[in-house]
């Protein structure tokens, strides 16, 4: 019988999708265990837009997230996931930074990484693979999915192909836009399974056109090994499918699920009580968009754009921009709509329609890309854009991580002494006066979980629930009794 695993997203990509990343590790922790005893392959924890929120919106230490989560979260690897050379930024970063990022997120609790290239450019991957099988942790790379007439199924098997030699230990097709349909899995789920050998293969996909499910029954009826799903309350939407409703169909194709239906439920029980309580919503499924395959952006960047145009009055204009965006995306040879290239596409669209002129404007970070500085381009820019973006500049033809200095020692000479290593990765990644607004907030007491008081922050979400009448905790002879 085939066994199916699961990599749960309910803590990272989840809320990411559906809370914008404002899930608090106090509201992690209660249900940490529970997690931990569902019987889930990885737990996926962090990666950029968890550090970003952490530091930017919740006043929170995300190191200390992973060593709290790592406490509680002891038998199931936790999982944390890079844009390669970009790390967790969105600019390219130099190789020492890299391979620090790796070493630290591993000395802070993390067992896997998942990695992936917003151009799908292996070269931006090879470094990241490497120092993280030299630290142990299980590597997933990323293929990451789009629609276009040179993404066809034998470019994602040549790079499938291509990061099973960098000695990935599963490779990934991820859809952060939920791009894929039945009939897309039906040819390239095989295809990418012969390409791989015995490597696992992973399926990643959001529900934004409500066909997510349907892939992954379908996928898994050609064999993937893994699949990420969220808990039904933070699932579907932007989201990714149900855990509960891909296992229950998986069991009845026969293959083997090794998830805690019991414990399932507890963790379903437990979210749906936190988004009533603190005001967050439910997943819901979604009606399906065509248009969606057209401009392709990813769930959480639409409710930026319609801000956008909200501050500026042109609230009115956003079928207009996505509009743009297909178009200003086939100009510029089919960048994949991930951060942070669908950013930097989105922001060029915008101009272009704000300023009535197209490209009387152009994004540094679109003159960057055509230029190479991010990676290998899928297809070539139209020769008449291309003129007006770069105009007499040559682009690169070398990874673009070998054109940037080392950038540790400068730093420490310049801003430091730092007293750690993730104090000097903040700063390489934060600028001083983001830095100094969250050190107040943490000071304030905004922030007041420490890895060292998860039995506190139990005994204060217990308070919270007058349902709760008795409380008993009892550790080797310490014994704590408390009744309402």
């Amino acid at each position: 019988m085939p066994r199916l695993e699961f990599i749960d997203e309910t803590l990272r990509d989840a809320h990411q999708s559906l809370w914008a990343t404002r899930m608090t590790t106090e509201m992690m922790v209660p249900i940490a265990r529970t997690i931990d005893e569902a019987g889930y392959f990885i737990v996926n924890l962090a990666g950029g837009a968890v550090f970003d929120t952490c530091i930017k919106y919740l006043g929170e230490d995300p190191w200390e997230r992973l060593r709290i989560m790592r406490q509680l979260i002891q038998k199931t690897p936790l999982m944390f996931i890079t844009r390669g050379q970009n790390v967790w930024s969105w600019q390219v970063y130099a190789d020492d930074v890299v391979a620090l990022t790796v070493r630290t997120v591993a000395r802070n609790g993390i067992r896997a990484l998942m990695i992936f290239d917003s151009l799908n450019d292996t070269r931006n991957l090879a470094l990241t693979i490497r120092v993280g099988k030299e630290e142990g942790l299980y590597v997933i790379g990323c293929v990451v999915y789009t629609l276009s007439p040179v993404h066809t199924d034998e470019y994602f098997v040549r790079k499938a192909r291509e990061l099973v030699q960098l000695g990935a230990d599963a490779v990934m097709l991820k859809d952060p836009s939920g791009l894929l349909v039945p009939e897309r899995i039906r040819t390239l789920i095989p295809a990418m399974r012969e390409a791989m050998g015995g490597v696992p293969l992973v399926l990643h996909s959001h529900c934004m056109t409500g066909l997510a499910p349907m892939c992954y029954l379908e996928a898994i009826q050609l064999g993937v090994n893994m699949v990420h799903t969220a808990i039904s309350p933070l699932s579907q939407g932007e989201s990714l499918p149900a855990t509960e409703y891909v296992a229950k169909h998986a069991r009845r194709m026969g293959v083997d699920v090794r998830l805690d239906d019991n414990r399932l439920k507890e963790i379903a029980d437990y979210f749906t009580g936190v988004a009533q309580r603190e005001g967050k919503p439910l997943g819901r499924m979604v009606e399906y968009d065509p248009f969606h395959y057209e401009h392709q952006i990813p769930g959480g960047m639409i409710s930026n754009l319609r801000s956008q145009l909200a501050e500026v009055g042109f609230q009115n204009r956003l079928p207009e921009v996505l509009e743009e965006i297909a178009r200003v995306r086939e100009e510029l040879g089919y960048p994949i709509m991930v951060s942070p290239l669908s950013q930097y596409v989105g922001v060029q669209a915008l101009l272009n329609v704000m300023e009535g002129e197209r490209y009387r404007t152009v994004v540094d970070e679109i003159r960057k890309y055509a230029l190479g500085y991010y990676g290998e381009l899928a297809a070539p820019i139209e020769p008449n854009i291309l003129d007006r973006i770069i105009g007499n500049e040559q682009p690169i033809t070398v990874r673009p991580g070998e054109l940037i200095e080392p950038m540790l020692e400068k730093i420490k000479a310049e801003q430091g002494p730092f007293s750690s290593d993730e104090e000097l990765l903040l700063n390489i990644f934060y600028t001083r006066p983001t830095l100094e607004k969250f050190y107040a907030s943490r000071r304030s007491g905004a922030a007041g979980l420490s890895a060292r008081t998860p039995l506190a922050v139990l005994i204060k979400e217990l308070a919270k629930r007058p349902q709760v009448k008795y409380v008993y905790i009892q550790k080797g002879n310490f014994r704590l009794v408390q009744a309402s």
